[in-house]
């Protein structure tokens, strides 16, 4: 059995590769060409295939991106959250979202846009932090990738989120946190760059009452000064003088 086929034969169900994976692997990229014209692989974007009849698997693609492209981007927010098991109501016919961050001036492939796939890539770049940290490898179906911590996941769905109509959504995530450590959402909370996002974060903590929160040093983390509108027509919480749904009652911290 040629080594070409040995590597179709092993060839993760979902995952992709380029032609320099190929070369890395002892074949001619003249050779694995010769398999895509023959039938055996598709091709999705420039010197980049899937096996013949595959679905791109989402993580196969993130772990392309990350591996292969070296690009330096992870998993985030709410997708992050869902792998560490913090999942939420999906509608039925949801079509599934995949949540991707960059803290650097990165783009994706512009082929990736042309993809047929069963889900959906939403990719931002962020200065939530100055660069790349508090990542952890995850194993998702099979498929290695880096992924945010909780701690940091949770600012980065915070982020992501139109707070304007009100925080149900982030209050649900944050009242699933309960074993979040508070060492690293210290190291966290002092490295994110956005005032708004701390303070929402911290008013949620206390108003469902996190575990961790008794042991951070709010004094060591930068909140900024003046007044935050967060909720549109919201009410005024005193201690992180943030704007607040009027439905939280008297807000008594």
């Amino acid at each position: 059995m040629s080594m070409l086929n040995q590597i179709l034969l092993k060839w993760q169900p979902g995952d992709i590769h380029s032609l320099d994976w190929f070369k890395q692997k002892g074949v001619e990229q003249r050779l694995a060409y010769s398999y895509y014209q023959n039938g055996y692989l598709e091709k999705v974007g420039p010197g980049v295939y899937k096996r013949k009849d595959d679905e791109i698997n989402p993580f196969g693609l993130v772990r392309f991106l990350q591996n292969e492209l070296g690009l330096k981007l992870h998993v985030s927010s709410r997708s992050s959250l869902e792998l560490h098991g913090h999942t939420h109501f999906v509608p039925m016919g949801y079509r599934s979202i995949i949540y991707l961050k960059a803290y650097e001036e990165k783009s994706l492939p512009s082929w990736i846009k042309k993809l047929r796939m069963n889900f959906e890539i939403s990719f931002k770049r962020s200065s939530l932090l100055k660069k790349e940290s508090f990542l952890e490898e995850y194993n998702a179906n099979g498929f290695l990738v880096k992924v945010s911590c909780r701690e940091l996941a949770i600012l980065e769905l915070i982020d992501d989120l139109d707070l304007s109509g009100g925080l149900e959504t982030a209050q649900s995530y944050v009242e699933s946190l309960i074993t979040l450590r508070s060492t690293k959402l210290q190291e966290v909370l002092e490295s994110c760059n956005s005032i708004k996002v701390k303070r929402v974060f911290l008013y949620l903590a206390q108003k469902v009452n996190l575990p961790c929160l008794k042991d951070l040093k709010i004094e060591k983390i930068y909140l900024g000064r003046g007044k935050r509108v967060i909720v549109e027509g919201g009410e005024l919480n005193n201690a992180y003088q943030i704007t607040v749904d009027r439905d939280y009652g008297e807000n008594p911290f």
